[in-house]
């Protein structure tokens, strides 16, 4: 039952405290068991002082001796203060520890004397002094096994801290009947850290951490606390204290805090479990002049019927002055706060502008089934200006459960609201929400109220269906980048037209330039971010923004929910999107209210493409042919397997060996930054062939697991390649005996890739070449790297009988450190075998002013014959007929075949091939031609054969 404090309370300014106990209405959650322990590294202390006594009001006997030491010859934790106050060390020069095996509680004398408290000052606005003062650099830790527990509600701090370079570690269960810990005007670079304070024994203490008007640079981190007495904002887990000062309260850090509210128990003189006060009270409000609050990394759960974060009570008379204001990273699990207006919302700004750089970041802010209607409420009554910068943002935030809207501003100028994401019981409009762009005092997401925030800036809006990507983004697309792709662990790509407001409206129109950012939603809120397109202009445009696939896990206020934007099994979408719009304005950007929201449709099962690369050439004469696969959806790299892709390789008229061609994969690679849906694929292939890639269905997946549904597409999955490498004669005849033999090289056709490395071909003779003893002049003839041919390599045979037109064949190999030559098939050369010349014989004529070079024919036609001993000039046209007559005879008399006829002079015909006949009989005579510019050095005519 409800019960007054009736011990008497002191009185200030005619005020005097009453006290009603208050009964918890929430259930609590899972918190951490115990106190929170911090163990950092031993530093070396010069002075170590260890309290071995849990006496109240033992006095040190010497200060300033350097022993903690009573009359009784004990240490008390008194005695050890005094004694570190009197040394007056340097930082870390004293310590003070709990002797291994002490623990319990120190209950101070609740009766107001120097004997019995260490100050009787009044160290607060309510606290009658404090049964300890430390004003002195030093380190305590209690290890969490001594605790200060008061025994009556004669209003007293345990601990006022009121000097620099001090750090308390490990308090638990630290209790003043007022406050636990007063942080004095004089307190600078002071640390609490580690422990609890859980009040379970009576309604006594009703402050944790007290900030007086000049404290500055003060840190409570990884601490936990449940309970303390509500009396309004004379209370509060964290209180700044100013009365009537006006000096600053300067960096105070919180840190890494757990505070629980529970439900159920009672808040008495004999039972503190039902206690519940206020996380933060300002005293009084309109003195209070905070620079620089950080509440960062903590988890407050539970929270109801007091405040979280009041700086202002709707006026700016009732408000405090607030800087450099960071509240990031924090979980507001289950919270209800106190009901009503968005002058009481969770986080209630001051009705004044802001100093400094001031966020509310990373934070999940999850309402009970009922509670406050505003998460975050700022009217900034004393706005310097619509369009000024109010030096806040709000940024990154999950909101879940408010009923009006999780984000009011009015006459706050421009405040940064991006990356925010609501869940499902979020107020907003109803689908397809054009309200949501405009409306005002409204279910909302964010109210830019009356246009008196970011100046009521319109927001561009999706004009029509969002769409699953099957194909190349349209043309122009803006990608919409997510805030860590590399943390999604599958996505699926998707299109959306938006376009800019126009018209008469309230609000000003976006500018050329603004930043759009996308939101999914399952039906009329934005639960998933998923990212940012930047500088976005003209009348419309398209985004490109990748949906993450299966569950995504979002936090509830009574557990975690998911959402679906992509079927993890069909690939089917589902849902909704909408956009943000942001101008980059500086100092400070300017946000919009969210858009419209329009479906998303299409399916996410990879949709495959394989094909040539853009820089592929085909025809090619490099061996390396690069394919690229393209995904519409991020593939696991470990399913695209070279294995997967399958080859046809067709003989072109250029193959050598069509049993060699040996088209394989060489190389998978994903593209960097592709994110898994590009993959460059490496064939290689050893002879001329048309080589075709293909990738069926069902061979890769998502790293969703989805497989693709249908075989890769391609538009060019073929590509043509040349083998390089060819001998400048192939097929020639050679008399045995004869010394001079023929003569040929390997050489590299026109375009071919240049040689970073030594070609070294291997040559080896058949078995019928060894037979008749045929020799090459170089078994290893080389193309040097950056070379186009081989030195010319002479072939003979040895002198005996043969059998006219014998084939025997040059077999070779490749080697090289070029991998777009090594092991490439050789062209075989034969030489045809004769035990005599088969006399084939050549008249060379040459003709001069020939007009008609087409033929043979038409030389000796329209030429003059340059007669035996004509004096024919340098440089002057020349055509050449060579007549070449087949004289075998007798037992050599045989039909030739393939008979190449060549010139020393390279620049007739085709590097000094005159051209090929491919058959000629006994007595026959055929004629070729070739033209050049006249030279004044001899010619030679060759000729090899075949039969």
């Amino acid at each position: 039952m409800n019960r007054r404090r009736v011990t008497r309370r002191r009185t200030h300014a005619g005020r005097t405290s009453m006290r009603r106990a208050v009964v918890a209405a929430l259930a609590v959650a899972a918190v951490v068991g115990g106190g929170l322990s911090v163990a950092l590294p031993a530093v070396a202390a010069p002075r170590t002082l260890v309290v071995d006594s849990l006496a109240a009001s033992g006095r040190d006997a010497v200060p300033g001796d350097g022993n903690c030491a009573t009359d009784s010859k004990t240490c008390t934790l008194r005695a050890a203060i005094e004694e570190s106050n009197a040394l007056k060390g340097a930082s870390g020069g004293v310590e003070i520890v709990v002797k291994d095996g002490l623990s319990g509680d120190i209950k101070p004398t609740m009766i107001e004397s120097t004997g019995n408290w260490m100050t009787t000052a009044n160290v607060t606005s309510w606290d009658a002094g404090a049964a300890y003062e430390i004003t002195a650099p030093v380190t305590i830790d209690l290890g969490n096994r001594v605790g200060v527990y008061p025994v009556t509600d004669l209003e007293m701090a345990a601990f006022h801290v009121n000097g620099e370079d001090i750090t308390l570690k490990n308090f638990t269960d630290i209790f003043g009947s007022g406050s636990s810990v007063v942080f004095g005007p004089n307190a600078k670079r002071v640390v609490l850290e580690g422990g609890q304070s859980v009040t379970t024994r009576s309604y006594y203490p009703e402050r944790f951490a007290v900030y007086e008007a000049g404290a500055t640079d003060i840190t409570i981190r990884n601490y936990r606390l449940q309970g303390f007495y509500n009396d309004g904002e004379e209370t509060g887990l964290f209180l700044f204290d100013a009365g009537s000062k006006t000096a600053p309260i300067s960096n105070i850090r919180i840190d890494g805090v757990a505070v629980d509210y529970v439900s159920g128990g009672l808040c008495t003189f004999a039972d503190g479990t039902g206690c519940r006060t206020n996380l933060t009270s300002f005293y009084e409000r309109r003195n209070v002049n905070l620079q620089g609050f950080s509440f960062t990394n903590s988890r407050v759960t539970n929270l109801s019927g007091v405040d979280a974060f009041r700086f202002g009570l709707g006026t700016a008379a009732t408000s405090i002055t607030l800087s450099d204001l960071d509240i990031s990273g924090n979980t507001f699990l289950n919270v209800q706060g106190r009901a009503g207006s968005y002058d009481t919302s969770l986080i209630t700004m001051p009705n004044t502008p802001l100093g400094g750089a001031n966020r509310i970041s990373n934070n999940t802010f999850l309402r009970a089934d009922s509670g406050q209607s505003y998460a975050i409420g700022w009217a900034a009554a004393a706005s310097p200006g619509l369009t000024a910068a109010s030096g806040l943002d709000i940024i990154d935030n999950h909101f879940d459960g408010y009923s009006t809207s999780s984000i009011r501003l009015r006459d706050t100028g421009r405040v940064n609201v991006s990356g925010n994401t609501f869940g499902a019981r979020s107020a907003s409009q109803a689908r397809p929400a054009l309200g949501e762009e405009t409306s005002d005092n409204a279910a909302l997401l964010l109210d830019n109220h009356a246009a008196t925030a970011n100046e009521g800036l319109r927001t561009w809006y999706p004009s029509a269906t969002a769409t699953v990507l099957t194909k190349a983004a349209p043309e122009g697309s803006i990608v919409v980048s997510p805030r860590d792709r590399d943390s999604i662990s599958s996505m699926c790509m998707a299109t959306v037209q938006v376009t800019k407001p126009t018209g008469a409206g309230t609000g000003i129109l976006p500018a050329d330039g603004a930043d759009l950012e996308v939101y999914w939603t399952a039906n009329s809120t934005a639960e998933l971010y998923l990212g940012r397109a930047e500088n976005v202009a003209g009348a419309t445009a398209n985004l490109t923004f990748s949906l993450p696939m299966g569950a995504q896990t979002l936090p509830g206020h009574k557990g975690n929910v998911s959402v679906v934007a992509v079927d993890p099994t069909t690939g089917t979408v589902s849902g909704y999107v909408r956009v943000q719009t942001h101008l980059n304005t500086e100092p400070q950007n300017t946000s919009s209210q969210y858009s419209r929201v329009v479906p998303v449709t299409g399916n996410c099962r990879p949709a495959l493409t394989l094909k040539q690369t853009e820089t592929q050439n085909d025809p090619t004469t490099n061996r390396q042919l690069h394919y690229r696969l393209t995904s519409s959806v991020p593939l696991d790299p470990s399913t695209v397997q070279a294995d997967d892709i399958k080859l046809t390789a067709v003989a072109t008229e250029f193959t050598y060996d069509a049993t060699r061609i040996n088209a394989r994969v060489t190389g998978v690679t994903p593209v960097e930054g592709s994110n898994g849906t590009i993959f460059d694929v490496l064939i290689e292939v050893d002879d001329s062939a048309t080589v075709t890639a293909t990738l069926p269905k069902g061979t890769v997946a998502a790293t969703s697991g989805l497989a693709n549904a249908g075989p890769a597409a391609s538009d060019d999955s073929g590509i043509t390649f040349t083998n390089p490498v060819t001998a400048t004669k192939s097929k020639f005849s050679v008399v045995t005996g004869e010394p001079n033999g023929q003569e040929y090289a390997y050489a590299l056709r026109a375009g071919a890739p240049v040689p970073n490395s030594e070609l070294v071909f291997e040559l080896a003779l058949d078995a019928a070449g060894q037979e008749h003893g045929v020799r090459v002049s170089d078994s290893a003839p080389e193309v040097a790297a950056e070379g186009e041919h081989t030195d010319l390599i002479r072939v003979t045979a040895r002198e005996g009988a043969v059998a006219a037109n014998t084939a025997t064949a040059i077999l070779g190999t490749l080697r090289s450190g070029d991998p777009r030559y090594d092991g490439l098939v050789v062209p075989t050369v034969t030489p045809f075998l004769f035990a005599t010349d088969p006399s084939i014989e050549i008249d060379k004529r040459a003709y001069t002013g020939v007009t008609d070079s087409s033929s043979p024919a038409r030389i000796e036609a329209t030429g003059t014959p340059a007669l035996s001993g004509a004096r024919l000039l340098d440089a002057e046209q020349v055509c050449f007929v060579y007549t070449v007559t087949n004289r075998s005879q007798d037992d050599w008399a045989t039909t030739l075949s393939e008979i190449v006829v060549t010139d020393s002079d390279t620049r007739l015909g085709q590097n000094g091939t005159i051209g090929t006949i491919a058959r000629l009989g006994i007595g026959e005579s055929t004629s070729l031609s070739a033209c050049a510019t006249l030279i004044p050095v001899d010619t030679t005519v060759t000729v090899g054969a075949e039969r």
